[in-house]
């Protein structure tokens, strides 16, 4: 009856064990954040692209690669910066509806810096991405002006967007 009894106990506590729920250190990583780092971009080729944007904005904005967020969609890809120095906003478009095939279109760009500074940089950088869509193979580089509320750019309901053909 003894035997049994410590049998019992044995089982209980292997139940007890077994049965105890994860902890909260195990489950804050089960339901962390998806990752939006270069990694999410699936397309080779638009991974190397916003990876020679990455170091453009290391080198010459000091923007760390933390401050950057990507997202993956099926006709493309896209970057962000929530950068306070140099912010642009970046979609590369494999197949699109409306737009030529292989298109990078500057969306935004922010700054707390003054505007001439902003300008100069702009310049900069579109010179830049001019260069970056040739050597990837992105055929059309197009930017969004924003006629509506320039000095906000989150309420823009309509810009007219200007295409050129690189190749």
């Amino acid at each position: 009856m003894k035997a049994l009894n410590n049998l019992n106990q044995l089982l209980s506590r292997v139940k007890n064990i077994f049965g105890r729920k994860a902890s909260p250190a195990a489950n804050a990583a089960t339901s962390a954040e998806p990752p939006t780092d270069l990694s999410v971009v699936s397309e080779p080729r638009l991974s190397a692209a916003f990876a020679d944007i990455e170091k453009y904005l290391a080198e010459n904005h000091g923007t760390p690669a933390t401050k950057l967020r990507y997202e993956d969609y099926t006709n493309g890809a896209s970057l962000f910066s929530k950068d306070t120095t140099f912010a642009p906003s970046l979609v590369i478009l494999t197949d699109s509806d409306g737009l030529p095939d292989n298109v990078m279109m500057l969306v935004a760009i922010t700054s707390t810096n003054d505007e001439n500074w902003l300008i100069e940089e702009l310049g900069k950088f579109i010179l830049f991405l001019k260069g970056l869509c040739t050597t990837h193979r992105i055929q059309h580089f197009a930017i969004a002006f924003s006629k509506d509320k320039p000095d906000h750019p989150a309420t823009v309901q309509s810009a007219d967007v200007t295409c050129i053909c690189l190749y």
